[in-house]
């Protein structure tokens, strides 16, 4: 997926800041040209964070993050995917449909796991990982809406370390190849969500 050539983060807060009553349907309509699609996010997040800042440092967390993201985003690339956000401990990935991105992600944990043989506890690197389709705000260096939100809510909240979760509605779009689990209900922003896991091992 390329770059897109819309509005960045920037701009968009430029025109939401001007936005009034009179000229909202304007804007409106100009942030949906620029920036409304339906793509599938991947949300990323680290586990163990709090336990290994306290007991090894920030310093030394961050060490290991940045170059672990290094070689994820190298991941991502080769699928065809864009990395949108790599704050504090999470990255945020869009891709065009959820089947890259769920290759992505099991390539992500297999990467992670070949690099953390070996490794003391504290050096070893684990994420947990939420997939979601859905309409969003594309911007040129970050997304919002319904679809981000619950790509994180499943990564950050549900998921547990190393594993990959997609929602109902990511599944359904997988076509075949992909061995899958039912893993629970959950209810995100008041919207029900079955949730399934990947198994990928």
């Amino acid at each position: 997926m390329k770059k897109t050539k819309g509005i960045t983060s920037e701009g968009f807060f430029e025109l939401v800041r001007g936005r009034n009553a009179r000229n909202q349907e304007k804007v409106d309509a100009r942030i949906n040209a620029a920036c409304m699609a339906e793509l599938t996010v991947v949300c990323c997040d680290s586990a163990g964070f709090s336990r290994k800042t306290h007991e090894h440092g920030i310093i030394e967390f961050m060490d290991n993050m940045v170059k672990c993201h290094d070689g994820l985003e190298k991941v991502v690339a080769r699928h065809g995917g864009v990395t949108l956000s790599n704050k504090a401990d999470n990255l945020m990935l869009v891709f065009g449909t959820p089947a890259p991105a769920v290759k992505c992600a099991v390539e992500m944990h297999r990467w992670l796991k070949r690099r953390n043989k070996g490794l003391p506890e504290h050096k070893r690197y684990n994420i947990c990982v939420g997939v979601h389709h859905g309409r969003l705000l594309r911007l040129t260096d970050d997304a919002y809406g319904p679809a981000v939100n619950v790509a994180f809510k499943l990564g950050e909240d549900v998921a547990a370390k190393d594993e990959l979760l997609v929602s109902g509605q990511a599944r359904a779009m997988l076509g075949p190849g992909f061995r899958t689990e039912y893993a629970k209900h959950t209810t995100i922003g008041g919207v029900s969500f079955d949730v399934y896991k990947v198994k990928y091992r």
